[in-house]
């Protein structure tokens, strides 16, 4: 008989459990603002939508009423994006593992949109809220930030 000393031996492999919690996603590169900022300006985005009174929401004092569902929309868009829920970058749609995202070209589709040199189809508010929103982010401290605060209540 042949000695099977082995079958008695620990297990190789350790013994099932529970895996530990996933550490949070890093957030890209040159975004300064700590996750917990930009979540809060995005739940300040999504619950501002939709727009009743336009003059109720708190946005950059240079947004015009008629332009502010499309600057909320930009807030939102770009924060998802930053915080890795939206796959996809806003203005440009281009895809990007996270945290790798190209927040630098994402920031001048923003400009060119802006001054009218591309992305015709996309509204200069909600470009303007993209580029504000990526400056807010990387921490521009003589930047405000692109909502002012939570909705107004009535």
């Amino acid at each position: 008989m042949t000695d099977n000393a082995w079958w008695g031996k620990p297990a190789a492999f350790p013994p099932a459990t529970t895996p530990p919690a996933a550490p949070a996603r890093d957030l890209p590169d040159g975004i300064v603002r700590g996750r917990q900022e930009l979540e809060r300006l995005r739940d300040d985005a999504i619950a501002s939508q939709p727009v009743g009174d336009p003059l109720s929401v708190q946005v950059v004092p240079w947004c015009s009423p008629d332009g502010i569902p499309s600057w909320l929309e930009g807030v939102a868009d770009t924060t998802r994006w930053l915080l890795g829920e939206r796959p996809y970058a806003p203005i440009s749609r281009q895809v990007a593992p996270y945290p790798e995202l190209p927040v630098g070209q994402v920031r001048l589709a923003a400009e060119d949109c802006i001054f009218g040199h591309k992305w015709h189809d996309v509204s200069e508010w909600y470009a303007g809220a993209v580029k504000q929103t990526i400056v807010w982010a990387r921490g521009a401290e003589d930047e405000p930030r692109p909502l002012f605060g939570p909705p107004a209540t009535a």
